[in-house]
């Protein structure tokens, strides 16, 4: 059980030596002394001055970035997406050195997309796997296509979705 607000516990309402118990929603815990530690974990983040704590989140949530061919080629960086505008194809290069999990989304707004390996490095949609060098690649049909990939390991990007056609050529 998940609750909020504010929690004021005074000698006044409560003696030092009854319990007092809080529940999470993950398990519970007992004040000693009437004293109750929250320690932060994960992004989150404590800090109290007098008799204010304040819990902060800090999210790792992804970098947007608006592209168009001008910039091509445009390196790909983990956890940033990509919104592909203007008329002509833009053109991205995976990742060189990915750790597992590692993610990153392009959306076609305006503008196609192609996503080219580098030496090495797989792509993989559903069953179709692209390979390596200047011929494996995945790019976009028409405005409106998005996918996002994922480094698995053993230099392989794997797909979510996509949305639309993505038209990879294996080499």
């Amino acid at each position: 059980m998940s609750q909020a607000g504010l929690l004021h516990v005074t000698d006044s309402v409560l003696p030092p030596d009854v319990p007092l118990i809080f529940q999470g929603n993950s398990g519970s815990g007992s004040a000693v002394g009437n004293v109750f530690e929250i320690l932060g974990a994960g992004g989150a983040t404590t800090s109290v001055v007098g008799n204010v704590m304040t819990i902060t989140f800090v999210s790792s949530g992804f970098t947007w970035n608006v592209v168009t061919s001008a910039t091509n080629p445009n390196q790909i960086i983990i956890e940033n997406g990509y919104i592909c505008n203007g008329a002509s194809l833009v053109t991205f290069l995976l990742p060189l050195a990915p750790a597992i999990g590692d993610t990153f989304k392009i959306f076609s707004h305006t503008a196609r997309f192609q996503i080219i390996p580098n030496g090495g490095q797989n792509m993989v949609i559903g069953a179709a796997t692209g390979i390596s060098g200047a011929t494996g690649t995945a790019t976009s049909n028409s405005p409106g296509d998005e996918i996002t990939f994922t480094y698995m390991g053993t230099n392989t990007f794997q797909s979510e979705g996509p949305q639309g056609t993505i038209t990879l050529v294996t080499s």
